[in-house]
C-alpha cells in the first residue's frame, strides 16, 4: 500500500523552486503562526517545510475534519448505507429526537447539513451559544432543541453543531463508532492508523473540528480529492461525491477566508482564473487542491487568533507553477 507522495524537486514537476524559496522565506521572516508548508504536483511532494514542529507531529486540523466528513458521507452513499442526500435527518437518528421543538426541523436534509443551511444558528456570532452547545452534556440534543432561525435551505449559517448532527447520522448509518467508519472507510486506505480525534461527553467523536493529522497525512486527504476519489489504484469515493462536494453550492462568508463559495463542507473559489477547493480550519490550516494545475497545497498554523496566511497558498504557491 503507498502512503505518503513519492517526491520529487520542483523543477521536475513544473515549479519554480525559487518562487517557493520565497515563500518559505516570507513565512518564516513574517508569519510566526505558521506551522508548516508542502506542496504536491503531479503526484509529487515537491516542497516541505516545517516551523516549530516536527514532520511527524499530529496538527489540530480544527475544521479540516468537515471536509473529511464529507468524504465519509460520500461514501456512506456510495454503499448505499444511506438512502440519498436530500434524506430528512430526522428519522436517522432514532431515540435522539426528543428535544426537538422547532416544527421546520422535519424539513432539514443531510444535504442541508452538507451546506450549512439547516438553519442552525451559527457558533461563529454568538459565542455564547458556542460555548453552551461545546460544553453541553450531550451536543446533539443540545443542536437538536435549537429554534432555526431561518427555513431550512434558505440560508447560509456556519454551523459546527450541525456537523456534529451529521456525525451522528453516518454513525447510525454505519452501525458503528464515527472513528470506526472513518478508520475503514477513509484512514485505512490511506495508509493513517487511527488519528486522534477528541470526543463529546456521550463518547462521540466532534465531527466538527478537532481530527489531528500530519500536514503529510493532510496532503494525502487532499491528493485524494485530486484524483477524485482514488488512492493506489483503489476506489475510496465515487468521483460523482468529489465532483459534487466541490462545486459551489450557496455563497458563505467570505469574511471567515476570502473564499465565496461553498460546496458539501468544502470551499470553492477561483484565484487567478484557476478554481480550488479549500478545506480550511480555525487557526490557519488549510488542504488546497487546484485540479487545472494538479496542485495541492497545505499549511498548518498555531491554533489561534492572529491574520490569515492564506495567500501563501492563494498567491505564492499557485504563482510557482511554471
Amino acid at each position: 500500500m503507498v502512503h505518503d507522495l513519492p517526491t520529487a524537486p520542483p523543477e521536475a514537476v513544473g515549479l519554480d523552486p525559487a518562487r517557493l524559496h520565497a515563500a518559505c522565506l516570507h513565512v518564516a521572516r513574517d508569519l510566526p503562526q505558521v506551522t508548516s508548508l508542502l506542496v504536491a504536483r503531479r503526484g509529487h511532494l515537491a516542497f516541505e517545510r516545517y516551523f516549530g514542529i516536527e514532520a511527524t507531529e499530529p496538527q489540530d486540523t480544527q475544521s479540516v475534519t468537515k471536509s473529511a466528513l464529507s468524504l465519509l458521507t460520500g461514501i456512506a452513499l456510495d454503499r448505499g448505507l444511506l438512502p440519498g442526500p436530500d434524506q430528512p435527518v430526522l428519522p436517522l437518528l432514532p431515540g435522539l429526537t426528543d428535544s426537538v421543538k422547532d416544527t421546520r426541523w422535519p424539513h432539514v436534509t443531510l444535504r442541508h447539513l452538507l451546506t450549512m443551511t439547516s438553519g442552525l444558528p451559527s457558533e461563529l456570532t454568538d459565542p455564547a451559544y458556542d460555548d453552551a452547545w461545546f460544553t453541553s452534556s450531550d451536543p446533539v440534543r443540545f443542536a437538536l432543541a435549537q429554534a432555526l432561525v431561518s427555513p431550512p435551505g434558505t440560508a447560509f449559517h456556519y454551523s459546527n453543531a450541525g456537523a456534529h448532527v451529521l456525525g451522528a447520522v453516518l454513525a447510525h448509518a454505519a452501525r458503528q463508532d464515527l472513528a470506526a467508519f472513518a478508520q475503514e472507510a477513509l484512514w485505512t486506505p490511506l495508509g493513517i492508523t487511527a488519528p486522534p480525534w477528541p470526543r463529546d461527553p456521550q463518547g462521540r467523536p466532534f465531527a466538527s473540528g478537532g481530527l489531528r493529522l500530519t500536514p503529510r497525512q493532510m496532503l494525502r486527504l487532499g491528493q485524494l480529492v485530486l484524483q477524485r476519489g482514488e488512492w493506489a489504484g483503489q476506489r475510496v469515493v465515487s468521483p460523482a461525491w468529489v465532483e459534487e462536494a466541490t462545486r459551489p453550492h450557496v455563497p458563505g462568508y467570505e469574511w471567515m477566508e476570502g473564499l465565496p463559495g461553498y460546496g458539501l463542507l468544502w470551499w470553492v473559489t477561483r484565484e487567478g482564473n484557476t478554481e480550488g477547493w479549500y478545506a480550511t480550519g480555525y487557526g490557519g490550516q488549510y488542504v488546497a487542491v487546484f485540479p487545472e494545475l494538479d496542485l495541492v497545497a497545505v499549511m498548518t498554523g498555531k491554533v489561534e487568533n492572529h491574520p490569515s496566511h492564506r495567500h501563501v497558498i492563494a498567491r505564492e504557491v499557485r504563482g510557482a507553477v511554471c
